[in-house]
C-alpha cells in the first residue's frame, strides 16, 4: 500500500506538498498533516486528505479506496489519541497532540460522547478542587478551539452517570442517563440533584466547579456565529493602529467628559458611526464646534471606547464600571462592533459584586448575549439569590431572574377601579 500511495503522490501534480501528504497517510496520522509552510496556493486548506483525493487519476481507482481507509483509520487514532489525554485530564499533552483542524463536533471514546461532556463526568466532579483548577482551564481551551458546550449526547447512546457517598451510597446516590444530554444541560442537572442534599450528603466542592463552568459555558455559546470569523492580525499592524491612537495631531475631534477631554480622528470616527456621522457632517454644534458633550461618561469610558474602536484592545486595565460607560456610549453611537467586543470582556467580569450593574445593563440594551450570561450566573450564584430573595435588585434583573416585580406580601394593592357609565 506504501508504494501504491507514494505513486498516488507522484500521479498528483508532483508538488513537494501533495507527497508530503501522501506520506502522512502511509504514516497513518491525520495529526501529520498540518499544512507546511511551503505549501503552494494550489495545495492550501484544511484538508489534504481530500486534496489528495481530488486530484488522483482515474485509472487508479483502487488508489482512493485505500486512501479513505487510511484517512478514516488516522481520524479514528487521532479521536483516540484526544480522548485518552481529556480523560487524563493532561492538558500540556492535549495541546501537542491535538490535530490543528481536529473536528470536535465527532463523538469520542467508546461511550461515543462529546470533548466536554468528560469534563462533567462523576469521576472528574468527585476530583479534588486543586484539579478542578486544571479541568477548568482544559474547559477554556476546548471552547476556544471549537468545542461546544450545547452538543448533545446522541439519542443511541445508553450512558448512565452516577455519584454517591462511600459512607452512605444508598440514600446519597444520584443517577441519570445522558441520552440527549448536553455538557451544559448536565451542570443543571447535575446541581438540581445535588442541591436536594439527599442523605445530608455535602457536594460543595462540586457545586462550586459546576458553577465556575457555567459561565465559560455561556461566554463561548456560538461566539464565532454571534461575532464573525476572527482573523490574525500581525502586531506590526496593531502597532500601526495604536501609533494612530496616539498621534495626537491627527485627532480634530473633541470629546468633553465628565472628568476631562479626550480627542480623537474625526475621519476614524465617521466611518465607524453613523451617529457621530451625521453629528459632525450637520450645521449641529457638534458639526461646527467638532466638540461632542459627553457629560454622563468618564474620560476612562471613552478613551476604552476609542482603544477598542481603533485596536480592539487596551494597555489598561479597567472595571467593569468603566468597560459599562465604553459600552453605553458604542451601543449609542451604534457601533456594533465594539459593543460586541467589550460585552464579551465583560462575561470574563461577572461576579457577585458587579452582577448588578451588568445584567441591568444587558437587559436594558437588549445585549442578548451577556442577558444569558448574567441569567445563567444569577441562577446559581448564592448571594445573587439573597438578594432576589430580599428583593433588593431592580426591576430588569428580577426579571431576568424569572421574578416577578412584586410577588408575595409585597405585592401592591391594586385600587379599586372606578368605572363611569354613559346615561
Amino acid at each position: 500500500m506504501t508504494f501504491r500511495l507514494l505513486r498516488a503522490a507522484r500521479f498528483a501534480g508532483r508538488t513537494s506538498a501533495v507527497r508530503w501528504s501522501a506520506l502522512a497517510v502511509t504514516a497513518g496520522s491525520a495529526s501529520l498533516l498540518k499544512k507546511p509552510s511551503y505549501a503552494p496556493a494550489s495545495c492550501q486548506g484544511e484538508k489534504p486528505w481530500e486534496q489528495l483525493r481530488a486530484v488522483l487519476p482515474d485509472s487508479e481507482p483502487g488508489l482512493a479506496v485505500e486512501l479513505a481507509c487510511c484517512a478514516s483509520m488516522a481520524r479514528t487514532i487521532d479521536a483516540d489519541v484526544v480522548h485518552g489525554f481529556i480523560t487524563l485530564h493532561d492538558l500540556e499533552g492535549l495541546r501537542a497532540f491535538a490535530p490543528l483542524h481536529f473536528d470536535w463536533s465527532q463523538p469520542l471514546g467508546e461511550d461515543q460522547l462529546p470533548a466536554l461532556v468528560y469534563l462533567v463526568a462523576p469521576e472528574t466532579l468527585c476530583q479534588p478542587a486543586a484539579q478542578h483548577n486544571h479541568n477548568l482551564e482544559m474547559v477554556e481551551w476546548l471552547l476556544k478551539v471549537g468545542a461546544d458546550p450545547q452538543q448533545r449526547v446522541r439519542d443511541d447512546v445508553e450512558k448512565i452517570y452516577g455519584l454517591q457517598k462511600r459512607s452512605n451510597p444508598e440514600e446519597t446516590k444520584i443517577s441519570f442517563n445522558c441520552r440527549g444530554q448536553s455538557a451544559l444541560s448536565l451542570c443543571f442537572a447535575w446541581l438540581r440533584e445535588m442541591q436536594k442534599c439527599r442523605g445530608n450528603a455535602e457536594w460543595t466542592t462540586e457545586e462550586q466547579y459546576l458553577k465556575q463552568l457555567l459561565p465559560l459555558f455561556s461566554r463561548s455559546s456560538s461566539h464565532e456565529t454571534r461575532h464573525g470569523t476572527d482573523v490574525a492580525v500581525p502586531q506590526s499592524i496593531v502597532d500601526l493602529w495604536e501609533s494612530m491612537r496616539d498621534l495626537t495631531a491627527s485627532h480634530n475631534v473633541i470629546f468633553e467628559s465628565s472628568d476631562g477631554e479626550v480627542a480623537a480622528n474625526e475621519h476614524i470616527l465617521t466611518v465607524a458611526s453613523p451617529v457621530l456621522k451625521a453629528m459632525l457632517e450637520s450645521a449641529m454644534t457638534e458639526g461646527t464646534s467638532r466638540r461632542i458633550q459627553v457629560k454622563d461618561s468618564p474620560s476612562s469610558g471613552i478613551s476604552l471606547f476609542l482603544d477598542v474602536l481603533y485596536t480592539s484592545s487596551t494597555r489598561e486595565d479597567p472595571d467593569h464600571k468603566t468597560v459599562l460607560a465604553a459600552v453605553d456610549l458604542a451601543h449609542r453611537w451604534q457601533v456594533h462592533s465594539v459593543v460586541q467586543i467589550l460585552c464579551t470582556a465583560l462575561h470574563g467580569m461577572i461576579d457577585a459584586n458587579s452582577f448588578v450593574a451588568i445584567a441591568e445593563a444587558a437587559v436594558l440594551k437588549g445585549l442578548e448575549t451577556l442577558v444569558r450570561a448574567c441569567a445563567s450566573f444569577g441562577s446559581t450564584d448564592e448571594q445573587v439569590q439573597a438578594m432576589l430573595k430580599k428583593g433588593d435588585l431592580p426591576v430588569a434583573v428580577r426579571k431576568l431572574l424569572r421574578k416577578p416585580e412584586h410577588d408575595g406580601a409585597d405585592e401592591r394593592e391594586l385600587k379599586k377601579r372606578r368605572r363611569f357609565r354613559p346615561s
